[in-house]
């Protein structure tokens, strides 16, 4: 069971990934919302004052740039994390202390939004990833399960009906693990765009989250070492018969197999 115990710590690696990941990207939309209630109390200036684009920066800072993963995610200066969020305009504007006009705060104020919009985009794609593999390691672990119920001996020394009823049960687990490895492509193939600015696809997801894990595919790995597992079992390493006719050491039938 080796094969499938690596398998399965891979993808327990995967769901601690995804789980960590959506924990950040929560508290970053929270930081954003926090960000936007800031520039929402703005005052536009006036000849009798109001606010600078510096008193915002500083909220910034103190809110978006505080957050606890901010510094492992990014490791980048405030310049570079505005005019990634930001358009050019914006995030020199911040930077500079100068009075902040309507239309300023209405740009940022759309600026922000949009940061937080994509976040949840994100979010949702975290949640759909997480549901999938939880759904394939309650199936891998339910194969496993399955598959500890079976005879530790050679196949060839079973009776005929039991050799069919294990022969089958293995074939059923195999059907299985090819009937996800599909859904699981399809998964790919159907999802959309996580982010639309950012262009990040579900193989750009696969490859940003599970870098380095020991393969960026982690929920095809499992499933592919669990049926190298059941081929294993019924003598069929690499997925081809290596057992042409098998005496049953009991009654001395020979049963051909498929």
């Amino acid at each position: 069971m080796a094969t499938m115990e690596r398998g399965n710590n891979i993808l327990k690696q995967a769901i601690t990934v995804v789980e960590q990941e959506r924990s950040s990207i929560n508290a970053e939309q929270c930081a954003f919302e926090a960000f936007r209630e800031s520039v929402s109390r703005a005052r536009p200036a006036t000849a009798g004052g109001g606010t600078q684009t510096r008193s915002l920066l500083e909220a910034y800072k103190e809110t978006v740039m505080s957050t606890p993963d901010f510094g492992s995610a990014y490791d980048e200066p405030v310049s570079e994390s505005l005019e990634a969020e930001f358009s050019p305009s914006l995030a020199s504007a911040l930077q500079e202390n100068e009075p902040v006009t309507q239309r300023f705060k209405r740009n940022l104020l759309v600026g922000t939004t949009a940061a937080i919009e994509s976040r949840t985009r994100f979010k949702q794609a975290l949640e759909a990833e997480h549901e999938s593999i939880r759904a394939v390691q309650k199936t891998v672990l339910d194969i496993g399960d399955t598959l500890q119920d079976l005879p530790a001996c050679s196949l060839q020394c079973l009776p005929f009906e039991r050799f069919v009823d294990v022969w089958e049960t293995c074939e059923e687990a195999v059907e299985r693990c090819n009937r996800l490895s599909k859904q699981r492509q399809h998964h790919f193939a159907d999802r959309r765009t996580i982010d639309e600015r950012a262009n990040v696809d579900a193989h750009a997801l696969n490859g940003y989250l599970y870098d380095n894990l020991e393969t960026q595919f982690p929920v095809l790995h499992c499933l592919a070492e669990t049926r190298r597992y059941i081929e294993q079992y019924r003598g069929e390493a690499n997925g081809s018969a290596s057992h042409t006719r098998v005496g049953n050491c009991d009654s001395g039938l020979e049963v051909v197999s498929k």
